[in-house]
């Protein structure tokens, strides 16, 4: 099999570690910005196993050509914002059916998708990343911490739902099949995880405040927080059960996810993921005091390409969402953005999101129709 891997970051590093030492046969190439960084060896701790391995990739190149040339699938792990310029570039080089995956789906790719790539190749996304990761040293070694069970996938062409779980499975990922894209575009992870926990942090400040010390991101999770959370996984539902006619019973709510139904489960729960212990808040030293990073994807990533995204499905059946027009309020005045005029999402600054206006969807219907393809 020939894989690329597009983005050398947590992920992308980690899974092109994974499937090349799973299969040493196939041909597993990294798309990176950054090649001159990556050593012939790549380093990978698996912190569940208790084992280490390196692997030698059979390409590392900042070349769409060298690295995506005739690729069956394609595994895009950078952040939403990046993912239509991957598109562009590894378009004309794919296989001719090839299959293209995002992960995690979100961010609008379904949008642009056909912009770059004919009716034979496929697009698919992950509900969730398979594992968590992190780089210990960029391009050189990285820990793989934990796997999930399974990932749950869809495809935007639902009658190709099977060979692309098939091929990914080859891959040595396990999945589960969503129904449709809806169910894996709409799935509320780090979109209303991150911003309720960044919103509690930075909400009272402005942008220049200096804080004392720089806080943990998960350790330390309020009741605030969880509150903030809940509610806009609640309008998120909402919306949801007014989509009719269409599956959507794979987007489970947060609290079932984390197996928490109540504020203060969720706090706690929260608090105690080993995973989580040691991630930090978006926080950079400045005079001895620390500052919003707002260079993290924890704004970059999680608000304009993350929460306004699913915001904006809601224009289109005529319902609100307080909870997430607040979050989404504050991170527009905090950097200095015009995301809504008069309460609706009509900003001169939406231009530079993945909010479903800028893509010329007309209506529900038309918004619908796109996650009904075959």
């Amino acid at each position: 099999m020939n894989i690329c891997i597009v983005g050398g970051g947590h992920i992308g590093t980690t899974l092109l570690c994974y499937i090349k030492h799973t299969y040493p046969g196939y041909r597993v190439s990294l798309f990176t910005r950054k090649p001159e960084h990556f050593a012939e060896t790549i380093k990978c701790n698996d912190i569940e196993g208790g084992f280490s391995y390196g692997v030698k990739p059979d390409c590392v190149s900042n070349d769409a050509k060298a690295a995506a040339g005739n690729a069956d699938i394609v595994f895009v792990a950078l952040p939403h914002f990046a993912v239509e310029k991957a598109f562009s570039d590894i378009a004309p080089y794919v296989s001719e059916k090839a299959m293209i995956g995002v992960l995690s789906g979100g961010g609008g790719c379904e949008f642009f998708f056909g912009k770059y790539f004919d009716h034979n190749k496929t697009l698919f996304g992950f509900q969730r990343v398979p594992f968590t990761a992190k780089v210990q040293e960029y391009g050189k070694e990285t820990n793989l911490k934990s796997w999930k069970p399974f990932s749950v996938v869809g495809t935007l062409q639902r009658s190709r739902i099977d060979e692309a779980c098939e091929l990914i499975e080859k891959c040595g990922l396990k999945t589960e099949k969503a129904s449709n894209f809806l169910e894996v575009a709409l799935t509320p992870t780090n979109p209303i995880l991150h911003t309720s926990r960044t919103y509690e942090l930075f909400g009272q400040y402005d942008r220049d405040h200096k804080f004392d010390q720089k806080s943990k991101f998960y350790v330390g999770w309020t009741d605030a927080a969880s509150e903030t959370l809940f509610s806009m996984d609640n309008e998120l539902h909402i919306l949801l059960d007014t989509m009719h006619g269409i599956d959507t019973s794979a987007i489970k709510k947060l609290s079932d996810h984390y197996e928490s139904p109540t504020i203060p489960k969720m706090t706690a729960k929260i608090n105690s993921i080993a995973t989580f212990q040691s991630v930090y808040a978006p926080m950079k030293e400045e005079d001895g005091k620390y500052v919003a990073d707002t260079d993290s994807r924890m704004f970059t990533e999680d608000f304009p390409w993350g929460l306004l995204v699913i915001r904006s499905y809601f224009e289109y059946f005529g319902l609100q969402a307080p909870t997430m027009d607040k979050l989404l309020n504050w991170y527009a005045n905090y950097m200095g953005l015009v995301w809504y005029e008069n309460g609706k999402l009509f900003g001169k600054d939406l231009k530079n999101t993945g909010a479903i206006q800028n893509y010329g969807i007309k209506s529900k219907e038309e918004l619908l129709a796109m996650y009904s393809q075959n």
